[in-house]
C-alpha cells in the first residue's frame, strides 16, 4: 500500500488511477502538493503535469513550501514539473502513443535507479471537442496498463468544462471537493 497524502483517499495499492475534480487553484494545490510530497517521502519518482490556471512557477513555489528539500529532489531527478500540453501533444494533436511510451520510460528510469515506482499528478490538457472521445478511450486503457505497474496516477480535471460522466467511466475512483469537503467515490 502507498500513502497518497490525501486523507480522503488514504493508502492505496500500486496501479491506482484516480480522477480529481477541482474548482479553484487552491483546491488543485491542496490535493497535488500533499500527493507529490507523499511520493517523494516514499522513495518514488514524481511527475507533475500542469496546465492553466497553474504556472510552473506557482507549482514549484507551492511544492517548495511543503517540501523544503525540493531542490535536492529536482537535482536527483526525483521530481519534474512539465507542461501537460508538451507531454500529451505532438504538434497540434494529442499523441497518446507518445504518452504511453513516456509513462513506461519514466517508470523504467525510476525502477532502474532503485526507486519504488512512479507517481504522477497529471492535469488534463486543453483539448478540442473532437479530441475528447479519443482521450477518454486512452484513459480507460490506462486502467489495464496500470494494473501490474508500480505507478499511481492522479488525473486532474476542472469541475467545469468536462463531462463528469465520461471522466467517471474512465477512472475506477474519483475525488471531488463539494461544499468545502473532499469526497471520494
Amino acid at each position: 500500500m502507498r500513502k497518497t497524502g490525501l486523507r480522503v483517499l488514504g493508502d492505496v495499492p500500486w496501479g491506482r488511477h484516480v480522477a480529481l475534480f477541482y474548482e479553484t487553484t487552491e483546491d488543485l494545490l491542496e490535493s497535488c502538493v500533499p500527493f507529490l510530497k507523499a511520493g517523494l517521502e516514499s522513495n518514488e519518482m514524481c511527475l507533475w503535469l500542469i496546465a492553466e490556471p497553474l504556472t510552473e512557477k506557482d507549482a514549484r513555489a507551492a511544492l517548495r513550501r511543503a517540501v523544503p528539500a525540493l531542490d535536492r529532489y529536482r537535482a536527483d531527478g526525483r521530481v519534474e514539473i512539465l507542461q501537460s500540453r508538451t507531454w500529451y501533444f505532438s504538434g497540434d494533436s494529442p499523441d497518446l502513443e507518445k504518452v504511453a511510451r513516456g509513462w513506461q520510460a519514466k517508470l523504467d528510469d525510476a525502477l532502474g535507479r532503485g526507486l519504488d515506482g512512479l507517481r504522477v499528478a497529471a492535469s488534463a490538457p486543453h483539448l478540442e471537442a473532437k479530441d475528447w472521445a479519443d482521450f477518454f478511450r486512452y484513459e480507460e486503457q490506462l486502467n489495464g496498463y496500470l494494473s501490474d505497474r508500480a505507478m499511481l496516477l492522479l488525473c486532474i480535471y476542472p469541475l467545469r468544462g468536462v463531462s463528469a460522466a465520461d471522466v467517471g467511466r474512465a477512472h475506477p475512483s474519483s475525488v471531488v471537493k463539494r461544499h468545502g469537503k473532499w469526497e471520494a467515490r
